[in-house]
């Protein structure tokens, strides 16, 4: 009997042991759990990892927008000159006693209005065909200077000269380079 005892009080302990054993492991397991994951330090993993990405689109947006500006600067600088070069070309074939076909003339005119249409801002664009609609009138043949160098004017502040001084008189003579050709056009005319 005291085998059966002494046996029994070693299977309670054992038991109790056991149990013991087995409450510690699970408290130091949970423990563990929640000690060993860093979880201030994955979040803050996270977080820089977006930030970083979301930096790099934005950056990778402005280079694209900077390149895109690029792009329709060259087009526009392309277009004034086109614009620029149709006036004084047809300026120095009459001086120069030879004329430009009308077909080129018709060529050269369509290709500025198709660039015009795509790039150009809506001042410029609303003034250039203006200027279009007064060449076909012949009740001053003249007054499309004015607006010509409307166009101009609007081109020079959209290419960044924006504080631009340039006078009509100043753009006339310019063009003419003749102060007194110029000064009996302005008594022809009445300007």
């Amino acid at each position: 009997m005291a085998e059966k005892t002494q046996s029994a009080g070693i299977a309670n302990s054992l038991t109790g042991d056991t149990l013991c054993a087995i409450a510690k492991q699970k408290t130091n397991m949970d423990k563990l759990l929640t000690n060993e994951i860093p979880y201030k330090e994955i979040l803050l993993l996270i977080l820089t990892t977006l930030s970083t990405f979301l930096i790099w689109r934005v950056q990778h947006q402005k280079d694209k927008i900077k390149d895109i500006e690029s792009q329709l600067s060259d087009k526009k600088y392309q277009l004034y000159s086109q614009l620029v070069y149709f006036i004084f070309d047809i300026m120095n074939a009459s001086k120069l006693g030879k004329s430009i076909p009308e077909k080129e003339l018709v060529k050269r005119m369509l290709d500025i209005k198709k660039d015009m249409f795509l790039y150009a801002p809506d001042d410029v664009f609303k003034t250039f065909t203006k200027w279009t609609l007064a060449i076909g009138k012949s009740e001053n043949a003249t007054t499309h200077f004015k607006i010509y160098f409307e166009v101009m004017k609007l081109a020079r502040k959209d290419m960044g000269k924006s504080s631009t001084k340039i006078e009509l008189r100043d753009f006339m003579l310019f063009l003419m380079q003749d102060e007194e050709e110029y000064k009996k056009f302005e008594v022809q005319n009445g300007w």
